[in-house]
């Protein structure tokens, strides 16, 4: 999520696979809103393809680079606060009359801190409720923040983590049904293990990619992940779940290390330039659209209402990148190069 290379390769198949995944989240997320649990039904599956992207990525963009942690930092907040800002403007707005302490959530969201430790009634409410799916995106953060000062760790010790994060990962998922939590102040601290096993696991990938010499081609990859994510309900999700996150997200991270050409290469750019503002604005769009169908008349979920609705989310958040993500994150940039 958020997450671009900065320098050297850009890795296309990758970047497009990311804006698959956040196709993925997305209609996971209707198919819960609206009453359709089929609907790609492990797209939650997602949220931990992205923290192993972005272990790879990170490593790729700034494993060697010398720089200081505060710069470092300034330029992942350049990437992804912008759009955290006008999603949580965004939220507050169509909250307003539906929340209480709607400026401290707004303050909160602003400066990217969960709501870990404001008491209210339900322990189970989202760490940001102006736009709940921002709880990954805070978690990437820190992941990002914890993981710069170790990035030359030896690979042992780089092991190490993934062991024992993983191990604690499996108590989860079969004490819990799956990996599918870490969103709500009630289970904070199992999404920050969530994090770290595939964030460890994509940074291991880029340690022994040089060492693969066997690809696939991006469309491949792509319906691989569709179809991981597009899997019906099951009796054995723990099981499923671990498997994909462990086994399955690193085997199409380590493949797609192949850069498509021509129409290929342009549909993985776009793929990988609308899947941050896609994820990041898909529950404030998808309020917005609702709230406008209400006002229309309009009753239930229908499938007409839900398809356009897909588009138009993913029109307007590629609106949104070019007309404020884009220019407001050229404009940092200026200004920090100034400084």
């Amino acid at each position: 999520m958020g997450q671009s290379i900065d320098g050297g390769r850009r890795y296309e198949t990758l970047d497009g696979l990311r804006g698959i995944a956040a196709v993925g989240v997305l209609l996971y997320h209707l198919g819960g809103w609206t009453y359709r649990p089929w609907l790609m039904a492990h797209g939650y599956l997602a949220v931990d393809f992205f923290f192993c992207l972005s272990g790879f990525v990170l490593a790729h963009a700034y494993g060697d680079r010398a720089m200081s942690w505060g710069s470092f930092m300034r330029a992942r907040l350049i990437r992804v606060w912008p759009l955290i800002a006008v999603s949580m403007v965004a939220g507050a707005l169509v909250m307003i009359g539906h929340r209480d302490n709607i400026l401290m959530c707004l303050l909160m969201g602003l400066l990217v801190l969960p709501r870990i430790w404001v008491g209210d009634e339900d322990s189970f409410s989202p760490l940001f409720p102006l736009n709940p799916p921002a709880w990954s995106l805070f978690l990437e953060l820190l992941a990002s923040a914890l993981w710069f000062p170790a990035r030359r760790l030896a690979t042992l010790w780089l092991v190490l983590v993934i062991v024992v994060s993983g191990g604690v990962l499996i108590g989860i998922a079969y004490g819990m049904g799956g990996v599918q939590t870490g969103w709500d102040r009630a289970t904070y601290w199992i999404g920050v293990i969530r994090t770290i096993f595939p964030f460890a696991l994509g940074w291991a990938c880029y340690r022994i990619q040089a060492y693969v010499r066997l690809s696939a081609p991006a469309w491949l990859l792509a319906l691989v992940l569709l179809a991981v994510l597009a899997v019906p309900p099951m009796d054995y999700t723990a099981t499923y779940d671990l498997v994909c996150v462990a086994v399955v997200f690193p085997l199409i991270v380590l493949l797609g290390h192949r850069d498509p050409e021509g129409r290929a290469g342009a549909i993985c750019r776009f793929s990988g330039e609308i899947s941050y503002p896609l994820y990041a604005l898909h529950w404030v769009l998808w309020e917005l659209l609702l709230r406008a169908f209400r006002a229309a008349g309009g009753k239930g979920y229908p499938g007409v209402f839900l398809a356009v609705a897909v588009v138009l989310i993913i029109a307007g958040a590629w609106g949104v990148l070019k007309v404020y993500d884009l220019p407001v994150r050229h404009w940092l940039k200026a200004r920090w190069a100034r400084a």
